[in-house]
């Protein structure tokens, strides 16, 4: 058979794996009519064929483990994802595929978030904001666990602790763009609300602000929406890029760093 002669480059590659789904596909049915059996889902062949053919028509695709990665952020200015490991924070480029940039915070870090402009909030002992690789300021005195919100004038971080008689607190701390203190709120968690990962938190009050991590249910239905190689062992969806190209998943391997292949 003349094979035929395609033209190097993306487009190249999309018909290579078009072609390739469509070989193990047919191979996959051809199975069905041999000696095997067509009921024999792990006959010799055909089980490699289903397999070959599942992974051809995948969407997300070049799974990188993130080594101790805790709380994970894209940047929405650039290609560019954050992750929280133990006392430090590593920034990885997702264009370029480079080993991560490592930024030493001195302390474990809860939480990290990308403002509009790329500058990176880091919860940790106390709020940070770091810019350029360097620590622009911290809002000390004010202890926080996670972040609520960011925009282009500060970030909304909050901390938990217990009182007897009255059950958890939430004190909710609104900062300014050099870590100032602009509000803040203690109140008792709502009803019903026993952790502070599931706490919706205090309304933020400005429109510009945005959540720092999507509701648990809007990356289920996103991640439902695509589709893994199988046996990939993914539990959960935990962040999107903004141009929904890079996924960070969870799973039996940890958090790992997917990117979804366009059509």
């Amino acid at each position: 058979m003349k094979i035929p002669h395609w033209r190097t480059g993306a487009s190249a590659s999309a018909k290579w794996r078009a072609i390739a789904a469509s070989c193990a596909l047919a191979l996959a049915a051809c199975g069905a009519n041999t000696d095997l059996g067509a009921g024999d889902a792990n006959a010799p062949g055909r089980g490699k064929a289903v397999a070959d053919a599942q992974a051809a028509t995948s969407d997300l695709v070049d799974p990188r483990p993130l080594q101790g990665a805790g709380a994970v952020a894209f940047d929405p200015a650039r290609p560019r994802l954050a992750w929280a490991a133990g006392e430090e924070v590593r920034l990885f480029d997702l264009d370029h595929g480079d080993d991560a940039r490592r930024l030493a915070i001195a302390s474990p870090v809860g939480d990290v978030g990308f403002a509009p402009d790329g500058a990176l909030w880091v919860v940790a002992d106390a709020p940070q904001l770091w810019r350029d690789g360097e620590r622009v300021c911290s809002a000390d005195g004010v202890e926080a666990d996670r972040l609520f919100a960011i925009d282009g004038e500060g970030a909304v971080v909050a901390g938990y602790t217990h009182s007897d008689g009255v059950g958890m607190l939430r004190r909710q701390v609104w900062l300014d763009a050099q870590c100032g203190i602009v509000d803040e709120n203690l109140a008792p968690m709502p009803e019903g609300i026993t952790d502070s990962e599931s706490d919706p938190g205090a309304p933020l009050g400005r429109a510009t602000l945005q959540p720092v991590h999507p509701a648990a249910a809007e990356l289920a239905e996103r991640l439902s929406d695509v589709q893994l190689p199988a046996g990939a062992g993914v539990t959960q969806a935990v962040a999107v890029s903004p141009d929904g190209l890079w996924w960070v998943l969870e799973g039996a391997q940890g958090r790992t760093l997917w990117r979804r292949e366009r059509p």
